[in-house]
């Protein structure tokens, strides 16, 4: 094993320890931390196939193979750009259904309010 394939391992165990450590700890939701977690064994997995770059490069059809981690973590930056864009999404109309409803709310109470002076007049 180079020292590179052992410095790239150990940082990615390092990184998937940390995911999994904030999400032991409550700070990331666990649907937030899967393409991480995912992520962070793939980086595993390249780091200990010596030729696995290599090989994902010829699928590819790249000729340059660290050219391959580039793409791949495009790839993976894109896929989290459309999560976190769909989850934005929901939690706006999340938001504005919850807004209507204190705005409801606080109509009745309004309403019981005047209600309530006028039954003591």
């Amino acid at each position: 094993m180079t020292r590179v394939q052992i410095v790239v391992l150990i940082m990615s165990f390092l990184i998937t320890g940390f995911i999994v450590e904030q999400v032991r700890r409550r700070r990331l939701a666990v649907e937030y931390s899967l393409i991480w977690i995912v992520a962070g064994l793939g980086m595993i997995f390249l780091s200990l196939w010596r030729n696995g770059i290599e090989y994902l490069a010829n699928i590819m059809g790249i000729y340059y193979a660290p050219s391959a981690i580039f793409v791949i973590f495009g790839v993976l930056v894109f896929i989290l750009c459309v999560h976190f864009s769909l989850e934005i999404s929901r939690l706006s109309s999340t938001n504005r259904v919850l807004v209507q409803r204190i705005a409801l709310l606080e109509d009745d109470l309004k309403n019981l309010e005047v209600k309530s002076s006028e039954i003591r007049k």
